[in-house]
């Protein structure tokens, strides 16, 4: 019990008498010296409500004061007496929440101090009420209230200022509230929120509500000011108003502000990044940016985000990136660097290196990852392994070319010297000799390759040179029952080459051609101008090549005939380079193989 905690001797010396309210506002104890000033006992009181005994026209103040637990600020009321007469109180207010109890109930302590020349108080005020209507007491009663209150608050009509508090004075700079009383209040309101406020004025006026909104404001020197503002329709003055409560945001505008740039400084980092940055959730792609769309030749974000990552990951890295994954997503492991093969919208296969982290997606778990396209590594690596092969090709081409072609000569020679005694095994003969001239086709192969070739470059027709090679293939293309077909778009078309070692690269294409058609077909030759490089197309009807082989082309051995030794192609593929030209494959499986020399225009 409050009583037992607080009693007479420890009151303070400039409170001439306390009481002790319950939470709906009826007495429950007031001290022995309110008989002096009020004629009333404690039993006389305990058990009734204060509001029976305070003027009804400071009830309203009073109860205002109580319910926004104003402790700082002191409230002058009227206190009815026994005797009938008005007694004016100053009154601070402390709230007391049981501990013992586990409800809501809270007991009022009211500090009353008499106020100096209490009678000359109400005499004025008696004397002045007689010529103040009923409405402008109510009006006073709302200038005392907010001006009790410690946020910035004004009341409005019309447009205009009619009564602000202290608070408000200071938020805007003013010397005094009389600068701001009657001023209209667009003085004050950035211009890009006049046709909003004058909206709510509207509805204000017409007593409907309006929401909390936030405002740029600027001061009576001209800074701006951030408030965030509420607003309620009320009558002041025998008119329709409104009161406002501001409050000054400004602080936490800036930090917003900040915490914007820094989003748009890390967004821009994202999507200028060279490296794909992504977010699975679910297992689909829910973010991506611009280069993880290029990555994926994609046409735009929506041909991505919601589609299952599974759709362009290559199958034999399903499981291992699932149970990747899934790791981070327990929390197993909280970075994890994996890798992986996709392919493209267009098909095409492209090498990553992922990196993995876990992140959230709308508040539930996801991944972000970020993707490095490794694909000119792994081009480099595929070029470096290749380059060894020729080299380690090279050297053994040199020592097998010497040490099988003494001895090869020596059997031809021989051989020869025993054919007229052997009449009767002419088939025989006729079979070693093809043999040993396969046997010395592939010694010629492998000594270019061994040996630096003399280059001779000049200015040549390179569709003169195509002709020819055309016409001294076309008799084993006639037994092989291929036709070939010819068409160029102009007559001379000049290149810088060696003319030998281009004749032997459409050789090498024209056979291929040839041998991909063991039922016979037509072979087509054309050459044309793109972008200055000169086109020079070899196409067959073969039966075509698989992906695997087609990304292998170029390689030592690596051959498709069975009595091939795949050194053509390779050698074919290292003139056009040191030509400064490219070859390129396009091969279906049943619809043939085109071949597409390109060549610097002279």
């Amino acid at each position: 019990m409050v009583q037992k905690i607080m009693n007479e001797n420890n009151i303070k010396e400039d409170i001439d008498m306390y009481a002790v309210l319950s939470s709906n506002g009826r007495f429950q104890y007031i001290s022995s010296s309110a008989i002096d000033y009020i004629g009333y006992t404690n039993d006389e009181l305990v058990g009734k409500p204060l509001k029976e005994y305070v003027h009804k026209e400071d009830n309203f103040l009073l109860e205002s004061f109580f319910f926004n637990a104003h402790h700082l600020y002191p409230c002058s009321f009227r206190f009815i007496s026994k005797s009938g007469d008005y007694i004016w109180f100053e009154t601070t207010v402390d709230f007391i929440k049981s501990k013992l109890s586990n409800t809501k109930d809270y007991e009022v302590i009211l500090n009353m101090k008499l106020c100096q020349n209490n009678n000359e108080i109400i005499e004025e005020y008696n004397q002045h009420s007689e010529t103040i209507p009923q409405e402008d007491q109510w009006d006073l009663a709302i200038d005392h209230f907010i001006e009790s209150l410690p946020c910035p608050t004004f009341i409005m009509a019309d447009g205009k200022i009619r009564s602000a508090n202290k608070s408000f004075q200071k938020l805007l700079g003013a010397n005094n509230k009389e600068q701001l009383i009657d001023s209209d209040i667009l003085t004050y309101i950035d211009k890009d929120y006049h046709s909003i406020v004058k909206n709510r004025i509207v509805r204000l006026k017409a007593g409907l509500q309006v929401g909390l909104i936030e405002q740029s404001w600027k001061r009576m020197d001209g800074s701006p000011i951030d408030v965030e503002i509420k607003e309620a329709p009320i009558t002041y003055d025998g008119e329709k108003a409104s009161i406002a409560i501001l409050l000054d945001i400004s602080s936490r505008k800036r930090f917003q502000q900040i915490l914007q740039k820094s989003r748009e400084r890390y967004q821009l980092l994202i999507q200028n990044s060279i490296d794909t940055i992504a977010v699975i959730h679910q297992g689909n792609w829910v973010f991506m940016n611009e280069s993880g769309v290029k990555l994926f030749a994609a046409d735009d974000y929506p041909n991505m985000l919601g589609k299952s990552i599974y759709e362009y990951l290559h199958e034999c890295d399903h499981e291992h990136t699932t149970e990747t994954l899934k790791r981070i997503l327990d929390g197993t492991s909280e970075v994890e660097v994996t890798k992986q093969s996709w392919i493209t919208a267009k098909k095409n296969t492209v090498y990553t290196e992922m990196v993995c982290i876990p992140t959230t997606y709308f508040g539930e778990q996801a991944v972000q990852v970020i993707l490095r396209d490794l694909s000119d590594r792994k081009h480099a690596e595929q070029l470096l392994i290749r380059s060894e092969k020729l080299s380690v090709a090279g050297q053994l081409a040199a020592g097998i070319a010497h040490e099988i072609r003494n001895p090869l000569t020596a059997i031809k020679g021989f051989l020869q010297l025993m054919q007229p005694e052997k009449m009767n095994v002419d088939q025989y003969f006729n079979i070693i000799f093809s043999e040993l001239n396969r046997i010395e086709l592939i010694l010629s192969e492998l000594l270019m390759l061994a040996k630096p070739q003399e280059i001779s470059y000049r200015t040549s027709n390179i569709v003169a040179l195509v002709k020819d090679v055309a016409t001294l293939i076309e008799t084993e293309a006639n037994l092989s029952n291929v036709m070939i077909e010819q068409n160029y778009e102009e007559s001379a078309l000049l290149v810088n080459c060696d003319e030998n070692q281009l004749k032997q690269v459409f050789i090498n294409l024209l056979k291929n051609a040839i041998d991909a058609m063991p039922k016979g077909g037509t072979v087509t030759l054309s050459a044309r101008v793109v972008q200055q490089m000169i086109e020079i197309t070899v196409q067959d009807e073969g039966e075509g090549m698989e992906a695997e082989v087609l990304n292998r082309i170029g390689e030592p051995f690596l051959t498709t005939k069975e009595k091939g030794t795949g050194l053509g192609l390779m050698i074919t593929y290292k003139i056009i380079d040191n030509h400064r030209g490219s070859v390129k494959i396009e091969s279906e499986v049943g619809k043939g193989t085109k071949f597409i020399v390109s060549l610097p225009v002279e």
